[in-house]
């Protein structure tokens, strides 16, 4: 008889799902076909291994840019990529060579048809291919609010411009998009509240912050003279020759007021917000300033946003199980956590089944920038699903008809929900 495993697999194989989040090119004909298997298989997660197993910077960028010849440039990495092949970003690279193109993973003997059918997939229809026949993905939220291709993608605004804007360039360019002559700073919040309208008119389906890369998710409540203070430093800038980046610099009350003014915003239209929590892409970042603990104030005071925490807070997982459980407006997103570490989403889901009410996660996301590791991470995806529940079916908890019904309910039903896409679709 089949295992509790296999017969929840067999089914969850099958599922139509929601992705939460990616950073593909939005229509298919922006691809780049001037990388190659190396270059593209690398580019997004697996160099950070890579680099964490011993490959020098230098190196890599070597790998990345150099006209080398491929077998070359695989030379140099391969040693690596054996040292970093079954952390879940190699394993994703694997499953979508093997899935995509019938090829045994990426290695020596492969990289060279790899490429070959890499440079074939730069036609019309490998969008189709890769997220729809191979992986089933109903639709897919694309970060970034830019127009897209809608067959595949609903929008996801942006608006950190307004929290933590750089350059005068960028007022100028908040000007041309609203119509809004930015001169006060009672002019900046209509603009901001402007952008956020003509994001939802043009189909945008929630918000989203990956503002932890750059600072702490403690927003605290600040009065307005405080922003406005700095606001006035803004201008500070202005008289540079319009040739020259003027560049801005504002301070933690000003973006604190900022965030607070977009969620009221958010929280008279009831939003979902995503926010960037847990492990930052890269090296060097400051883990402790995207701990979704630091986020409980809004929670609080903005009852009517739905706060999808990304990425299930890693290594903070078990902070958002608690805040989840505790917050009516608190849910988990899976987006890249699958590959982070196949076996903390399976431990944490394991979790959330005894701590969690179901109709909180979403269980995935693929959160890529190349379409063909999509395929690869939703597999993963659904076999961590499965095993998860496998467990609570072994554990006697449930039945396997319950199991798959939970499936669902995390894959499609819950993000169908949360981001109000039914209407959208």
């Amino acid at each position: 008889m089949p295992s509790s495993y296999d017969r929840i697999m067999a089914y969850v194989a099958e599922l139509d799902i929601i992705d939460t989040h990616e950073h593909l090119p939005p229509f298919e004909d922006q691809r780049d076909p001037a990388l190659d298997a190396i270059q593209e298989y690398i580019m997004d997660y697996f160099n950070r291994d890579l680099r964490s197993a011993g490959l020098a910077p230098a190196e890599l960028e070597r790998v990345k840019r150099e006209p080398m010849p491929l077998m070359d440039r695989w030379r140099l990495v391969a040693p690596y990529w054996e040292l970093a092949r079954y952390t879940g970003y190699g394993r994703a690279l694997d499953i979508s060579a093997r899935g995509l193109y019938g090829l045994d993973g990426v290695q020596e003997s492969t990289i060279e048809a790899l490429n070959g059918a890499l440079r074939c997939s730069h036609q019309p229809g490998h969008y189709e291919y890769v997220l729809k026949t191979k992986s089933s993905i109903v639709i897919s939220l694309l970060d970034g609010g830019r127009p897209s291709d809608q067959r595949y993608f609903r929008n996801v605004l942006n608006l950190d411009v307004f929290v933590f804007p750089k350059t005068v360039a960028q007022v100028h360019n908040i000007e041309a998009q609203t119509g809004v002559r930015i001169c006060s700073f009672d002019d900046w919040l209509q603009a901001c509240e402007i952008a956020l309208d003509l994001g939802l008119a043009e189909g945008c389906v929630a918000l989203k912050s990956p503002l932890a890369y750059q600072r702490s998710l403690h927003y605290q409540r600040v009065p307005r003279w405080q922003a406005e203070e700095t606001f006035v430093h803004f201008f500070d800038q202005f008289h540079f020759p319009d040739w020259l980046e003027a560049y801005i610099q504002v301070d933690k009350p000003f973006q604190d007021y900022m965030m607070h003014h977009i969620l009221r915003l958010a929280n008279q239209r009831g939003l979902t917000f995503q926010f960037h929590t847990g492990l930052q892409n890269g090296t060097g970042n400051l883990i402790a300033n995207s701990n979704p603990e630091l986020l409980s104030n809004l929670f609080l005071q903005y009852p009517d946003v739905r706060f999808d925490l990304f990425h299930i807070g890693y290594p903070y997982q078990h902070v958002l199980s608690a805040l989840s459980k505790n917050y009516r407006n608190v849910y988990i997103d899976m987006c890249w956590a699958h590959i982070i570490s196949p076996q903390a989403s399976i431990s944490a889901m394991v979790e959330w089944i005894d701590s969690v009410p179901l109709s909180k996660i979403s269980a995935f996301g693929a959160d890529y920038s190349f379409v063909d590791a999509v395929y690869g991470h939703q597999q993963l995806a659904r076999e961590n699903v499965a095993r998860a529940l496998a467990c609570k079916v072994d554990e006697g908890l449930f039945d396997v008809d319950k199991a798959c019904e939970i499936a669902k309910l995390w894959f499609y039903d819950n993000p169908m929900r949360i981001f109000q896409l039914e209407a959208k679709l």
